[in-house]
């Protein structure tokens, strides 16, 4: 069962940081190096400075970007521009934003999650994850021993209640409340109140948490976990690194948004691609049509090409593939290829996502790509803005680029709930959990609140 316990958050202090905007970041891994140091030159106390340390001529194993980070982080709660809350919370969370002219709020909270193994049924994830980034992430936990970025899990309930009487129980004034560096509204409040901690505590501890976005991140704190309980044998099972910070939404939430990550194709590998043999190629699986739309214009030409992307049916596999300067080909998969190749290959819930069918019949069996060139940057980026992909493909920064449609949140559940992993970027949640809002220190003898039930008064039964 998931224990999901309230905590002390750390946070900005408002009497030294008077504008969130100019110190919280998106996650580490959406921050371009320009992005890197735009964040870095807005603020002092940005927390671009903790989650992405720079390298440095002449670092060691002593001194270099890690203990560097650590180092910072210890300097600012010692000068109070970071502050602990007095008493656990959970932490309700709305984000408002726009997304293709919808206006959306997102419902969460922000908690401690006891950590458990991955394949257990508590906590399920869906994605590929790789070691070079986790060997990265796990150096930082280890000097700076704080979580920095929430992990993003969704659990699943219909009736909405868990958020709503969250909502219900949220002081007068939030913690939080501004707009972030994209334009959307971030308010946080912090609840405290024991009936409600006990009632929102009891409601999640049977339900299984989904990973949405985090996968790093949560394999990272199980490696931390481990090496911390080497050094602490007899710590308590409440122990604070027994746990990792979430933002956890409701699976059911009807403003909860998933983009897809496009794929973008270039580098050695791809330089003496020839349009008409790949398209010879892709016809063995696909319907190839050639659009025509206004290249001249490239946001007009991508929103000809999102309406493009649109499939005839809901079980129908659609691509666009744009290359060769910008022309752009809309690839249906044909009837009976999923049944009679891809069936035959790989778990039926993984043979219905489009990003299954992308990556075995195109990336590996026409262009010959495998799991290595797909994990290299110059061969593989990732956008979810359409804006993006035509702009790198103008500028001949990559070869070819693929649009494909969003993986469905029914998709997810299914795949994590048969213990099966998806492709890598298989989904964007939009927006990301914001970084800087809310952070855990790690206290290795520090234990973890857990609210207790309500007493059941005499006479009466338990529900």
């Amino acid at each position: 069962m998931a224990q999901v316990a309230p905590f002390r958050g750390l946070h900005y202090n408002p009497a030294q940081v008077s504008q969130l905007v100019e110190v919280v970041t998106p996650p580490y891994d959406v921050i371009r190096p320009d992005e890197r140091e735009a964040f870095a030159a807005r603020h002092p106390n940005n927390m671009v400075h903790l989650i992405l340390p720079q390298a440095l001529p002449g670092d060691s194993l002593l001194y270099n970007r890690y203990t560097r980070a650590a180092s910072l982080f210890r300097q600012w709660q010692q000068e109070g521009v970071l502050v602990r809350d007095s008493e656990p919370a959970y932490y309700y969370w709305e984000t408002e934003f726009q997304n293709q002219g919808r206006h959306y709020t997102r419902m969460g909270l922000a908690a401690l999650v006891r950590l458990e193994p991955l394949g257990g049924g508590v906590i399920l994830p869906h994605e590929q994850t790789y070691s070079a980034i986790k060997a990265d992430r796990l150096e930082l936990l280890k000097h700076a021993q704080a979580h920095f970025s929430p992990i993003f899990a969704l659990f699943p309930d219909r009736s909405g209640e868990i958020l709503g009487q969250l909502r219900q129980c949220r002081p007068p004034e939030p913690l939080e409340a501004f707009e972030d560096v994209e334009g959307r509204r971030q308010t946080i409040y912090p609840v405290t109140d024991p009936a409600c901690l006990a009632a929102v505590h009891q409601a999640l501890a049977p339900l299984p948490l989904y990973i949405a976005d985090g996968h790093h991140r949560y394999e990272t704190a199980l490696a931390f976990q481990k090496w911390l309980k080497a050094r602490y044998p007899a710590a308590s099972p409440r122990a604070s690194f027994n746990y990792v910070l979430m933002y956890l939404a409701n699976l059911y939430d009807p403003d909860l948004v998933i983009l897809m990550a496009h794929r973008l194709l270039g580098g050695p590998r791809l330089k003496h691609l020839k349009e008409t043999a790949l398209l010879n190629r892709l016809a063995d699986y696909f319907e190839p049509t050639l659009l025509s739309g206004p290249t001249s214009d490239l946001t007009a030409y991508a929103d000809f090409l999102q309406q493009s992307l649109t499939p005839d049916s809901p079980t129908d596999t659609v691509f666009i593939m744009l290359g060769f300067g910008l022309k752009a080909w809309r690839l249906k998969l044909r009837e009976g290829v999923r049944k009679k190749l891809l069936a035959r290959e790989m778990h039926p819930a993984l043979a219905k996502l489009d990003v299954s069918v992308l990556n075995y019949l195109i990336f590996d069996r026409i262009l010959g790509l495998n799991a290595q060139a797909m994990d290299d940057p110059e061969t593989c980026k990732y956008s979810s803005k359409l804006n993006e992909v035509l702009s790198a493909l103008s500028r001949k920064e990559v070869n070819l680029a693929f649009l494909l449609n969003p993986t469905q949140i029914e998709q997810v559940q299914e795949v994590a709930g048969a213990g099966l992993i998806m492709p890598r970027k298989s989904t964007y949640f939009y927006p990301k959990v914001m970084t800087g809002l809310l952070l855990n220190p790690i206290n290795p003898t520090e234990e973890i609140f857990l609210p207790e039930a309500p007493a059941v008064k005499k006479g009466s039964k338990k529900s």
